[in-house]
């Protein structure tokens, strides 16, 4: 069963436009829930852990 071409297009973008969008997307993304939990030291820190962990991942699979 395929997904429907907006979401697949979001998740496993064809273009450099569309890979370029979604880290921008990633980054803003993390920036505005740090400064949603900037009160807590260790949500800041769990919260930018996972988004460098998602624009790792990212970047591996545009090496592979």
């Amino acid at each position: 069963m395929s997904a429907h071409p907006a979401t697949s297009e979001l998740l496993l973008p064809r273009t450099d436009a569309g890979a370029l969008a979604q880290v921008v997307g990633v980054v803003v993304l993390t920036a505005a829930i740090a400064l949603v939990v900037r009160r807590e030291r260790s949500l800041v820190t769990l919260v930018v852990g996972v988004g460098m962990v998602v624009l790792g991942a990212m970047g591996l699979r545009t090496l592979h």
